[in-house]
């Protein structure tokens, strides 16, 4: 038998978080925003990409979250996994001349906690991007129905 991952649900979640949104930025800045991108964590605290097959050109971004998803659900239901996250790039419900009409999505789930969902708003600026403040809620269980 294992041995369970030190640390509380939270400090799960928010590893994967500091996984997920410097790869979101880093994507943004170079290529002006990224296809979703799911992460794991393994119970002994191992975190991993997870693997998708090639992405033609013409894949959207719904069908990558879908596969990304579906994955980490059978990961779960395996018991491989103790957490999950996954970043995707929204729309928000702003004018784009006024606020920030981007945001990086990271959904965040734990085998043994309620989800949580942050946003973080952008925008595109004469000399980059710029962030907004993270808005976090509870977010919805996907992974471990």
């Amino acid at each position: 038998m294992s041995t369970p991952l030190p640390g509380e649900p939270r400090d799960h979640m928010n590893a994967l978080l500091r996984v997920l949104l410097p790869f979101a930025r880093d994507a943004i800045g170079e290529h002006g925003g990224f296809f979703p991108v799911g992460i794991s964590m393994a119970p002994d605290g191992e975190v991993e990409v997870v693997d998708l097959p090639t992405i033609e050109p013409a894949t959207s971004a719904d069908a990558v979250l879908a596969e990304i998803r579906s994955g980490l659900r059978a990961r779960a239901e395996r018991r491989e996994v103790l957490a999950v996250g996954v970043a995707s790039g929204v729309r928000l419900h702003t004018p784009e001349d006024e606020g920030f009409p981007l945001g990086i999505r990271v959904e965040l789930e734990h085998r043994d906690a309620d989800p949580i969902t942050c946003v973080i708003p952008y925008r595109e600026t004469e000399v980059g991007y710029e962030y907004g403040e993270a808005i976090a809620f509870v977010g919805e269980r996907r992974t471990w129905v």
